[in-house]
Protein backbone atom coordinates (compact mmCIF):
# COMPACT_ATOMS: atom_id res chain seq x y z
CA UNK A 1 0.00 0.00 0.00
CA UNK A 2 1.65 3.37 -1.08
CA UNK A 3 1.90 6.60 1.68
CA UNK A 4 0.02 10.10 0.53
CA UNK A 5 3.56 11.42 0.11
CA UNK A 6 4.27 8.58 -3.07
CA UNK A 7 0.79 9.12 -4.36
CA UNK A 8 1.05 10.51 -7.91
CA UNK A 9 -0.23 13.89 -7.99
CA UNK A 10 -3.77 14.67 -10.24
CA UNK A 11 -5.84 17.66 -9.72
CA UNK A 12 -8.69 15.18 -10.76
CA UNK A 13 -7.88 12.68 -8.03
CA UNK A 14 -9.13 14.65 -5.15
CA UNK A 15 -9.98 11.96 -2.80
CA UNK A 16 -10.93 12.37 0.96
CA UNK A 17 -8.91 11.42 4.11
CA UNK A 18 -10.55 8.31 4.51
CA UNK A 19 -9.27 7.55 0.89
CA UNK A 20 -5.66 8.03 1.68
CA UNK A 21 -3.12 5.88 4.22
CA UNK A 22 -2.15 9.64 5.68
CA UNK A 23 -2.85 13.49 4.45
CA UNK A 24 -0.67 16.36 5.42
CA UNK A 25 -2.25 19.79 5.13
CA UNK A 26 0.56 20.69 2.36
CA UNK A 27 -0.31 17.81 0.18
CA UNK A 28 -1.44 18.38 -2.97
CA UNK A 29 -4.10 16.19 -3.44
CA UNK A 30 -5.57 17.42 0.22
CA UNK A 31 -8.64 19.05 -0.52
CA UNK A 32 -10.60 20.90 2.17
CA UNK A 33 -13.83 20.40 1.08
CA UNK A 34 -13.62 16.65 1.74
CA UNK A 35 -12.25 17.42 5.27
CA UNK A 36 -15.34 16.40 7.29
CA UNK A 37 -14.49 19.26 10.28
CA UNK A 38 -14.52 21.63 7.52
CA UNK A 39 -18.07 21.10 7.22
CA UNK A 40 -18.72 20.18 11.11
CA UNK A 41 -16.73 23.67 12.09
CA UNK A 42 -18.65 26.10 9.18
CA UNK A 43 -22.29 24.23 10.04
CA UNK A 44 -21.71 24.75 13.88
CA UNK A 45 -21.04 28.73 12.87
CA UNK A 46 -24.19 28.89 10.55
CA UNK A 47 -26.14 27.14 13.57
CA UNK A 48 -25.22 29.38 16.27
CA UNK A 49 -25.23 32.44 14.44
CA UNK A 50 -28.69 31.77 13.06
CA UNK A 51 -29.78 30.61 16.51
CA UNK A 52 -27.81 33.51 17.84
CA UNK A 53 -30.39 36.23 15.45
CA UNK A 54 -33.50 34.46 16.75
CA UNK A 55 -32.91 34.38 20.44
CA UNK A 56 -31.80 38.15 20.45
CA UNK A 57 -35.67 38.84 19.97
CA UNK A 58 -36.50 37.66 23.85
CA UNK A 59 -33.28 39.28 24.48
CA UNK A 60 -31.40 35.60 25.37
CA UNK A 61 -28.23 34.75 23.93
CA UNK A 62 -26.19 31.06 23.66
CA UNK A 63 -25.20 30.63 27.11
CA UNK A 64 -28.69 31.60 28.06
CA UNK A 65 -30.21 29.66 26.11
CA UNK A 66 -27.91 26.52 27.11
CA UNK A 67 -28.24 26.57 30.58
CA UNK A 68 -32.41 27.23 30.03
CA UNK A 69 -32.00 23.85 27.91
CA UNK A 70 -29.88 22.13 30.12
CA UNK A 71 -32.76 23.18 33.18
CA UNK A 72 -35.68 21.57 31.46
CA UNK A 73 -38.46 20.15 33.33
CA UNK A 74 -37.59 22.20 36.30
CA UNK A 75 -34.87 19.68 37.81
CA UNK A 76 -31.84 21.55 39.75
CA UNK A 77 -29.14 21.06 38.18
CA UNK A 78 -25.63 21.93 39.85
CA UNK A 79 -23.21 24.59 38.48
CA UNK A 80 -20.79 22.43 37.52
CA UNK A 81 -22.93 19.93 36.12
CA UNK A 82 -24.07 23.11 34.08
CA UNK A 83 -20.69 24.34 33.05
CA UNK A 84 -20.02 21.19 31.93
CA UNK A 85 -22.71 20.28 29.33
CA UNK A 86 -22.77 23.90 27.99
CA UNK A 87 -19.11 23.32 27.56
CA UNK A 88 -18.67 26.57 29.37
CA UNK A 89 -15.53 27.23 32.13
CA UNK A 90 -17.02 27.14 35.38
CA UNK A 91 -15.57 30.89 36.32
CA UNK A 92 -17.77 31.46 33.23
CA UNK A 93 -20.71 29.70 33.97
CA UNK A 94 -20.93 30.63 37.94
CA UNK A 95 -20.72 34.46 35.89
CA UNK A 96 -23.90 33.54 33.69
CA UNK A 97 -25.69 31.92 36.53
CA UNK A 98 -25.15 35.38 38.09
CA UNK A 99 -26.50 37.23 35.41
CA UNK A 100 -29.43 34.88 34.98
CA UNK A 101 -30.55 35.36 38.46
CA UNK A 102 -30.48 38.93 38.37
CA UNK A 103 -32.69 38.70 35.28
CA UNK A 104 -35.32 36.66 37.36
CA UNK A 105 -34.81 33.38 34.92
CA UNK A 106 -33.20 31.44 37.12
CA UNK A 107 -32.66 31.15 41.48
CA UNK A 108 -29.67 29.02 42.94
CA UNK A 109 -29.68 27.42 46.62
CA UNK A 110 -26.91 25.65 47.95
CA UNK A 111 -27.57 21.20 47.61
CA UNK A 112 -29.78 19.90 51.03
CA UNK A 113 -27.61 17.26 51.12
CA UNK A 114 -24.29 18.75 50.24
CA UNK A 115 -24.02 22.64 51.07
CA UNK A 116 -20.68 22.48 48.74
CA UNK A 117 -22.54 22.09 45.66
CA UNK A 118 -24.76 25.41 44.28
CA UNK A 119 -27.76 24.33 42.42
CA UNK A 120 -30.13 26.13 39.76
CA UNK A 121 -33.54 25.79 38.91
CA UNK A 122 -35.47 27.39 36.76
CA UNK A 123 -38.29 30.62 37.50
CA UNK A 124 -42.13 30.55 36.15
CA UNK A 125 -40.34 33.19 34.40
CA UNK A 126 -37.39 31.57 33.32
CA UNK A 127 -39.94 28.49 32.63
CA UNK A 128 -41.30 31.38 29.54
CA UNK A 129 -38.10 32.19 28.80
CA UNK A 130 -36.99 28.76 28.18
CA UNK A 131 -40.65 27.81 26.18
CA UNK A 132 -39.43 30.81 23.21
CA UNK A 133 -36.07 29.99 23.58
CA UNK A 134 -36.82 26.12 22.36
CA UNK A 135 -39.44 27.17 19.72
CA UNK A 136 -37.07 29.28 18.57
CA UNK A 137 -34.13 25.85 18.61
CA UNK A 138 -37.02 24.09 16.76
CA UNK A 139 -37.47 26.42 14.41
CA UNK A 140 -33.89 26.73 13.68
CA UNK A 141 -33.88 22.87 13.36
CA UNK A 142 -36.64 22.54 10.81
CA UNK A 143 -34.50 25.37 8.77
CA UNK A 144 -31.60 23.68 9.24
CA UNK A 145 -32.71 20.38 8.18
CA UNK A 146 -35.23 21.10 5.82
CA UNK A 147 -35.09 18.23 3.16
CA UNK A 148 -33.41 16.08 5.43
CA UNK A 149 -34.88 12.54 6.64
CA UNK A 150 -35.11 11.83 9.90
CA UNK A 151 -32.78 8.64 8.21
CA UNK A 152 -30.20 10.91 7.57
CA UNK A 153 -30.47 12.49 10.56
CA UNK A 154 -30.13 9.12 12.85
CA UNK A 155 -26.89 8.72 10.98
CA UNK A 156 -25.53 11.81 11.11
CA UNK A 157 -25.79 11.78 15.05
CA UNK A 158 -24.27 7.97 14.71
CA UNK A 159 -21.63 9.38 13.13
CA UNK A 160 -20.94 12.44 14.77
CA UNK A 161 -20.99 10.36 18.64
CA UNK A 162 -18.47 8.14 16.99
CA UNK A 163 -16.26 11.13 16.05
CA UNK A 164 -16.38 12.37 19.35
CA UNK A 165 -16.13 8.93 21.19
CA UNK A 166 -13.34 8.67 19.18
CA UNK A 167 -11.78 11.44 19.98
CA UNK A 168 -12.98 11.51 24.02
CA UNK A 169 -11.15 8.27 24.23
CA UNK A 170 -7.52 9.53 23.42
CA UNK A 171 -7.85 13.01 26.15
Amino acid sequence: MSTAGSMSVNAKDKRSPNQLDFVHVSDAEFDLQSWPFYWIIRANNAYLNTLESVLKRDQLDIPRWRVLMLLFGQRARSVTYLAEEAIIKLSTMTRIIQRMEREGLVQSRPRQTDNRVTEVLLTPQGDQARRRAQQAAFDVFALAFDGVSGQQIAALNQTLGRVLSNLSEKN
